[in-house]
């Protein structure tokens, strides 16, 4: 069974409503944060002025704070490192898998572990059932703070015993987010530009999308076995239909950057003879 007694740092909009589920559950909550105005908004926790005396309080300790130079700011401060031993560290904040890494060492150094997670939701998405809770550490200090993590979220996906793990997927999947939302709003743009009413951009892009997941798993799978033997989409294709999405953007005088950037990629990947592979077989080039 998790800890009841619990310490949250950091109480902007996401650490707020972390703090807010966990005295729903029951737990007697620590908190601390750099503007104790924030801290008195919220009932049912005991506010301390002090990290250190904050973190003294619990032997699971929740971080989620604006950076990791802010996560830095928080340990620089702690004189008495002697209080981190043995308690355990969840830390929502983002980061890169390296910065994961040097605070997993970090603490290590201080006999503490480190469960380094990552929160892909809205703060009113978090405690549901579906809402997924990113996390990887230290196997031990990840079975003993389950229950706490299940408070956040029902979905919780456990990635291994490697803190840098979870801030992987953090910015893995983001990649793929924002690489899609960005060509989502080029689509838009040209649909305007065209007089394709959005509407029928809308309904078509609603209809075709799980199509493209499948298709998208069946990519990663294809890097993942390094077989690129074409199976679904030569990347000779890709290479032809990239061009004529630059030339369409171009002549209708729309900012041809983004998808001038893809056409480039396919056909260095054509020049390097990869033309008759399957069109996962970019990973050679960006790789």
């Amino acid at each position: 069974m998790g800890t009841k007694q619990i310490t949250v740092i950091g109480l902007g909009q996401m650490g707020t409503r972390l703090a807010e589920l966990l005295v729903a559950k029951g737990y007697k909550v620590s908190v601390w944060n750099r503007t104790r105005a924030k801290a008195d908004t919220i009932a049912g926790v005991q506010v301390y002025e002090d990290v250190q005396e904050a973190i003294r309080q619990s032997q699971l300790i929740v971080i989620c704070v604006l950076d990791y130079a802010a996560v830095d700011r928080v340990f620089d401060s702690i004189t008495d490192k002697a209080i981190l031993v043995g308690k355990t560290l969840i830390n929502f904040t983002t980061a890169d898998p390296q910065e994961a890494e040097a605070l997993e060492t970090s603490l290590a150094g201080v006999n503490a572990g480190y469960i380094n997670g990552a929160l892909q939701v809205a703060p009113d998405q978090m405690g549901l059932r579906e809402t997924t809770i990113i996390v990887s550490g230290n196997q031990d200090h990840f079975e003993s703070s389950r229950d706490t993590l299940a408070v956040f979220g029902g979905n919780i996906k456990y990635l291994g015993d490697r803190a840098a793990l979870a801030s992987a997927m953090d910015l893995a999947t983001l990649t793929w987010l924002y690489g899609s939302y960005t060509g989502l709003i080029h689509g838009i743009v040209l649909a305007q530009k065209t007089g394709l009413p959005l509407s029928a951009f809308n309904e078509i892009l609603g209809e075709i999308t799980p199509g493209f997941t499948e298709f998208f798993k069946h990519q990663i799978g294809v890097v993942e076995k390094g077989d690129f033997t074409i199976s679904q989409s030569p990347l000779a294709i890709s290479v032809a239909a990239t061009q004529r999405i630059h030339h369409a953007f171009r002549n209708a005088n729309i900012q041809p950057a983004f998808v001038k950037g893809i056409s480039d990629l396919l056909q260095q990947a054509e020049a390097q003879g990869l033309a008759d592979q399957e069109l996962a077989s970019l990973v050679k080039v960006i790789g």
